[in-house]
């Protein structure tokens, strides 16, 4: 499953919206992915919609955010997440 451009503009959102609620406001990528097991350059290419995302790793940003992701791959019209802005 692709994470499209717009999908990974709401990933890159996520990420920062998650580090202000874990009080680090200016969490990098390279730390996101750190935190959700991944590679700096995989976590790039999800954002950017180049690279198939796993199931790992769709499951470990939710476990980790508790994102839906129905939202961040805009799979619905359900209610905007809060953490996705």
């Amino acid at each position: 499953m692709f994470l499209d451009r717009h999908s990974g503009k709401r990933l890159a959102r996520l990420g920062r919206t998650y580090g202000e609620s874990i009080d680090l406001p200016n969490l990098r990528s390279a730390v996101f992915a750190s935190l959700l097991g991944i590679s700096a350059i995989a976590y790039s290419s999800y954002e950017r919609g180049e690279r198939e995302s796993k199931v790992d790793f769709l499951v470990a940003l939710r476990k980790k955010t508790g994102v839906c992701l129905d939202g961040l791959m805009d799979l619905s019209q359900a209610e905007p997440n809060p953490m996705l802005g």
